[in-house]
């Protein structure tokens, strides 16, 4: 009987050892799960998100069936505040603190939805082109970036957000995904939606395509983020799940390394010099060491299929769309980084 006692003891001090090894490690993760942020009544999956970082609110584009929403999370409260209808398949969105409106592309009509920020109320349903996708900002412009298109041609569809106009097209090769916009040159990055392993480079003052860079070895290319200090843009594919190191200053591609599948988030969080991509299966977590050098992954778990998520340095946190899955309703999972 002792030495079953005996046994039984050393069992629990072994699930003990276990348990604080376990809590010690997702301590140590760069990334610490610190709020969940209910939607109720999701039914489907999110798409992309905007933010607007003095009134502390997020906004969630929510798409299906079932749904065509944007979600708007009171981040002081965290809670859902509002649910804007009237959607069709939103898919990026973008609040303009300078004109308090809140800019929404809608797949399905091929508009761009501008709202008023205060109330909500529809200002126009602005036609931009088919299958509007995500949507990029020029803040030296002032100008919004809307992909349309289909897979055999494309084009960025401009709009003047102090006007609310559809000012004009840049011709691309197929319909423009993500975007990301050099502080310290002219130039936009972005992915296109047939030609999945190509990047596209306009330039925004001749409002024209210059260049393509090939991401060799992969297959859809559906995220992007820039560090410009080391003239490097990061790039998210799908097939295989990979990030791709790029120069900038060439096109060249500097090195690949695993990654998480399905990303639909890309991020550089400059403050801690790290890449964050958001997909199907977790969080993929990157140090940077120089121009060149990257540890592996570090894969911070999730929910299952939460892809979409934005990064706010301004918060030090990273939000990630969770659509709902068996028992549990839909969520903003909501990270902080860790030093």
């Amino acid at each position: 009987m002792q030495k079953q006692h005996a046994w039984k003891a050393a069992g629990q001090l072994f699930l003990l050892a276990m348990w604080v090894v376990s809590g010690q490690a997702q301590d140590n993760l760069p990334l610490k799960l610190v709020q969940k942020i209910p939607t109720p009544g999701i039914q489907d999956s999110f798409d992309h998100m905007g933010v607007d970082i003095k009134g502390r609110r997020l906004f969630v584009a929510a798409h299906g069936k079932q749904q065509d929403t944007v979600e708007v999370i009171d981040l002081r409260a965290g809670k859902r505040a509002f649910s804007i209808l009237g959607q069709s398949n939103p898919a990026g969105v973008f609040y303009s603190s300078d004109f308090k409106k809140l800019f929404v592309s809608n797949g399905a009509d091929g508009t761009c939805k501008i709202f008023r920020a205060d109330n909500f109320n529809l200002i126009v349903s602005l036609p931009v082109g088919p299958h509007a996708n995500n949507v990029g900002y020029d803040p030296d412009t002032k100008y919004l970036y809307v992909g349309i298109g289909d897979n055999d041609s494309g084009s960025i569809a401009l709009i003047d957000t102090r006007t609310d106009k559809h000012i004009g097209d840049i011709k691309m090769d197929s319909r423009p995904g993500g975007f990301t916009f050099e502080k310290s040159g002219n130039r936009v990055f972005t992915t296109l939606r047939s030609k999945t392993n190509i990047i596209g480079v306009v330039d925004r003052k001749k409002q024209e395509e210059i260049a393509t860079w090939l991401v060799a070895g992969t297959d859809y290319s559906g995220s992007l983020a820039l560090e410009e200090s080391h003239h490097r843009l990061f790039v998210g594919t799908r097939n295989p799940p990979m990030l791709t190191v790029l120069d900038t200053d060439s096109g060249k591609q500097i090195i690949q390394l695993e990654s998480v599948s399905h990303i639909d988030g890309l991020w550089y969080d400059a403050a801690h010099m790290r890449i964050y991509a958001t997909g199907a299966d977790g969080i993929a977590v990157y140090d940077q060491k120089d121009a060149n050098h990257y540890t592996p992954m570090v894969k911070v778990p999730t929910e299952p299929n939460a892809q979409t998520s934005i990064w706010v340095p301004d918060f030090n946190r990273l939000y990630v769309g969770a659509p709902p899955n068996g028992s549990r309703g839909a969520e903003i999972l909501v990270y902080e980084a860790q030093r």
